[in-house]
C-alpha cells in the first residue's frame, strides 16, 4: 500500500482501543433521538469493517464495541421519550422535526413492539422509534431485550459489507497498492454522496419550513406581472413548487460557476497549475489493472452508448405521448452535443494527451462528463418525478455516483484535466436543472417510471457492455500512460537546462509555494548517507507515538514528524530533519531544518549511468510551545542562505543563482548504479 495510507492504517492498528471507542460513539450517536440523523455512523462502521478485512483491527472487539454503542444509544432515546413524552414535540430543534416523530408514532402503532427491532434498519424512523417506545410506555425489560438483539443484527449488517470490502481491497493490495487506493477513493465518493443527500433531505430542509411561504408572500405583495407569476408558480400549494425552486436555485449556482471555470483556465491561473498537479497525482496511482477498470468505465460514456440510450428514451416518451418531455429531452441532448464542441473550438485548450481530431482534440469542457450528466440527470428527473423524498434522494445519489465515476475515469486516464470534468459536470447539472424547471410542472403526461428506469439500465448494460468489450484493447492502447521523461546530458543540465525545471513548489490547489533550492541527480539513499555525518536524519514516520508529540510541550524537534507537502502532485521521496545547533550549556534547540526531495520528470545521462533528478526545498521551522503544553512547528524561513543548504556539502556540487536572487545547488551522486532509460510500470 502507499506509504501515507500505511501511516493511517498503522495509526488505527496500533490503537485498537481508540478504534473501539470511535465505533461505540458512532453507533450510539446514530441511535440518539433525532440527533442520529446527522451522525455518519455508516461511514465510520463500514470503514472499521474495511480495516477488519485488511487485518488492521480485531473483529470481535470492534463488534462488541459497536453492539454496546447501538444498545446504549437506543436506551438513552427510550428513557428520553419515557420521561419527556409529548413535551418533545414542543422543544426546539425537535419541534422542526415533528413529522419524523409522527412518522415514528405511526410506525410503532402499526408494528407494535417489534418496530424497535425492525425500525433500526428503516431510514427515516430508526432515530425516533426507541424514543416513541418510551413515550408510549413500552415495558423497559422487553425493550432492553429487543434493543440488544437488534443491536447485534445491526452491527453485523454495518460491519459486514466493510469486512467484505476490506478483504477485497487487501486482495487488490497484494496485486497493487495503488489500485487499492483508486478503488478506495471511489468508495469514498459513494459514501460522501449518500451522506450529503441524506442530510439535505432530512436535516436541512425541515429547518426552514416557513421560508418558502414567506418568500412567495413577499412576491405576491408586489403587483407587477413578474412578481405575481413567481408567487403563483412557486406557491407552496402548487404540487411542483418545491422542485421548481430547487431547480431554479441549482441553475442559478451551476451556470455562473461554469463560466467562472472558463475564466480560471487561462494560462498562468492557479487552476492550470492545480490541473497539472492533480494529473501527476493520478499518474502516480495508475496500474495495469486499474487502467482496465477505468477504460471499461470511460467507454460506457462514449458517444455510441449515449446515442443509443437517447434514442431509446426518446422513442419511449413519444410512444407514451409525452410530447413535451420528449421534445425537451431531445432538445437538451442535441443542444449539449452542439455546445460542447463549439466551446472547445472557441477555447482551444489542449488535452493532456492526444486522442482525437477536430474539435474533440480540444479539452474544455469534457464531453463525457457533460453529455452523461445531461442524459442521466434528465432520466433521473423523469424517474424520480412525484416520488417520495427518500426515493428521489436514492435515484439522484445513484445517478450522481455513476456520472462522477465516469468523470473520475477521464482524469485518471489523462484524457482530461480536472477542471474540464468539473466544468462539464456544472454545465450538465445546469441543463438538467433547466429541464426540471420547465418540464417538472407538467401533469398530463404520464410516464411509466419503473419502465423508463428498466429501459435506461437495460440499454446501458447491453450496448455499454458490447461497446466496452469490443473496443477494450484499442482503448487501452489509446489511453496508455505516456512517458514524459526528459533525458539531459550532464553538461546541458549543469550549464542551462537546470533553469527549465520548476523553481518553486506547486501545491495541489495550484498555489506557488516555497522556492526549490536543490536539484540532485542520484538515489535518495546516497543523498541521505552523504548528509548523515552533518547531523541530517530521516524524519520520523507518522504514527500515534510521533503524532502525540504535538500535544506534549517538551517534545524534541527531531521526534516530531514533518508536515506533509506535495510538489506538483508528487509526494516527497525523501524527508530529512536537522535540529538547530546549540552551544554546550545552552538551552535545548527550539527549531529545526526540514529538507524534502521530490521526483521530477528529468534524468541525467552520465556516462553509463542514467540518474533521476530530484528537486528539493530547505525550510526552517520554529517549534512553538504555547503554555508549555503543545509543540507546534511554524515555518519562519523558506529561502535559506547557501551556508544552510546542505546540498553544497556534497562533492562536486555547483551553485547557481535563481532569478529571485537566491542560491540553487546542483549535485550529482558519486555512488549510483546504472538504470534503464525508461523504467517499466508496475
Amino acid at each position: 500500500m502507499p506509504d501515507f495510507l500505511n501511516q493511517i492504517l498503522n495509526f488505527i492498528a496500533e490503537n485498537p482501543s481508540i478504534a473501539g471507542l470511535v465505533c461505540f460513539a458512532a453507533a450510539m450517536g446514530e441511535a440518539l433521538f433525532i440527533i442520529g440523523l446527522v451522525v455518519p455512523s455508516t461511514v465510520v462502521l463500514v470503514g472499521a469493517g474495511t480495516l477488519i478485512g485488511l487485518g488492521k483491527l480485531d473483529p470481535v472487539s470492534i463488534f462488541i464495541w459497536t453492539t454496546l454503542g447501538a444498545t446504549a444509544g437506543d436506551a438513552l432515546s427510550y428513557w428520553f421519550g419515557y420521561f419527556y413524552k409529548d413535551q418533545i414535540k414542543r422543544v426546539w430543534p425537535l419541534s422542526r422535526y415533528v413529522h419524523l416523530v409522527e412518522k415514528g408514532e405511526d410506525y410503532f402503532r402499526k408494528h407494535g413492539g417489534k418496530s424497535v427491532f425492525i425500525g433500526r434498519f428503516v431510514p427515516g424512523v430508526k432515530s425516533v422509534v426507541p424514543g416513541i417506545a418510551g413515550m408510549v410506555g413500552m415495558n423497559a425489560w422487553r425493550f432492553t431485550l429487543v434493543n440488544f438483539t437488534s443491536a447485534l443484527a445491526w452491527s453485523a449488517a454495518h460491519l459486514g459489507p466493510g469486512i467484505i470490502a476490506g478483504t477485497a481491497l487487501d486482495a487488490l493490495g497484494q496485486i497493487s497498492g495503488r489500485l487499492a487506493l483508486v478503488v478506495g477513493a471511489l468508495c469514498v465518493i459513494v459514501f460522501v454522496s449518500v451522506m450529503l443527500g441524506r442530510w439535505l433531505i432530512l436535516i436541512i430542509m425541515p429547518l426552514f419550513p416557513g421560508a418558502h411561504a414567506a418568500i412567495v408572500k413577499w412576491f405576491a405583495s408586489h403587483k407587477n406581472p413578474v412578481s405575481l407569476w413567481i408567487a403563483e408558480t412557486f406557491d407552496p400549494a402548487h404540487p411542483r413548487s418545491a422542485g421548481m425552486i430547487t431547480s431554479a436555485i441549482v441553475l442559478l449556482v451551476t451556470l455562473p460557476a461554469f463560466f467562472w471555470f472558463v475564466g480560471e483556465i487561462s494560462p498562468g491561473e492557479p487552476m492550470v497549475r492545480a490541473d497539472i498537479a492533480i494529473l501527476n497525482l493520478f499518474e502516480s496511482l495508475r496500474t495495469p489493472a486499474g487502467d482496465i477498470i477505468m477504460v471499461f468505465i470511460t467507454t460506457l460514456g462514449d458517444g455510441v452508448v449515449v446515442a443509443s440510450i437517447t434514442a431509446v428514451v426518446t422513442l419511449y416518451l413519444l410512444a407514451r405521448k409525452a410530447w413535451r418531455r420528449a421534445t425537451g429531452f431531445l432538445a437538451a441532448i442535441v443542444a449539449t452535443a452542439i455546445f460542447v464542441p463549439v466551446v472547445k473550438t472557441m477555447l482551444h485548450r489542449s488535452r493532456p494527451i492526444e486522442l482525437y481530431s477536430g474539435a474533440d482534440a480540444f479539452s474544455f469542457p469534457s464531453g463525457h462528463a457533460t453529455l452523461n450528466a445531461v442524459l442521466f440527470g434528465i432520466c433521473a428527473v423523469l424517474v424520480a418525478h412525484d416520488r417520495s423524498r427518500w426515493t428521489k434522494a436514492g435515484v439522484f445519489t445513484i445517478t450522481a455516483i455513476y456520472v462522477i465515476t465516469i468523470g473520475f475515469s477521464r482524469v485518471y486516464l489523462g484524457a482530461h484535466w480536472m477542471s474540464d470534468v468539473l466544468g462539464g459536470l456544472l454545465f450538465g447539472t445546469a441543463m438538467v436543472s433547466a429541464f426540471g424547471f420547465v418540464f417538472g410542472p407538467i401533469r398530463n403526461e404520464k410516464v411509466g417510471r419503473a419502465t423508463l428506469a428498466t429501459l435506461v439500465i437495460g440499454t446501458l448494460a447491453i450496448v455499454g457492455t458490447w461497446h466496452a468489450t469490443r473496443n477494450l484493447d484499442s482503448a487501452l492502447e489509446s489511453y496508455a500512460l505516456r512517458s514524459d521523461r526528459v533525458v539531459l546530458t550532464l553538461t546541458d543540465w549543469q550549464t542551462s537546462s537546470w533553469s527549465q525545471m520548476p523553481l518553486n513548489r506547486i501545491e495541489l490547489n495550484g498555489e506557488i509555494e516555497e522556492p526549490l533550492v536543490i536539484q540532485y541527480a542520484g538515489s535518495t539513499e546516497a543523498f541521505a548517507a552523504a548528509l548523515a555525518p552533518h547531523g541530517w536524519q530521516i524524519a520520523p514516520k507518522w504514527s500515534l507515538t510521533s503524532a502525540s508529540g504535538f500535544v506534549a510541550g517538551e517534545t524534541p524537534p527531531e521526534d516530531l514528524p514533518a508536515l506533509p507537502r506535495t510538489q506538483n502532485g508528487r509526494r516527497p521521496s525523501l524527508v530529512l530533519i536537522k535540529n538547530d545547533q546549540t552551544e554546550e550549556g545552552a538551552e535545548k534547540a527550539s527549531g529545526r531544518w526540514i529538507l524534502r526531495l521530490w521526483p521530477s520528470r528529468y534524468q541525467v545521462a552520465d556516462g553509463t549511468r542514467l540518474l533521476p533528478i530530484l528537486t528539493g526545498s530547505v525550510l526552517h521551522e520554529e517549534i512553538l510551545r504555547p503554555m508549555g503544553e503543545f509543540s507546534g512547528p511554524k515555518t519562519d524561513l523558506q529561502a535559506p542562505d547557501l551556508a544552510d543548504n546542505p546540498a553544497h556539502l556534497l562533492p562536486g556540487s555547483i551553485v547557481k543563482t535563481r532569478p529571485d536572487g537566491t542560491s540553487l545547488v546542483l549535485a550529482v551522486s558519486t555512488d549510483q548504479p546504472a538504470q534503464p532509460a525508461l523504467p517499466r510500470r508496475e
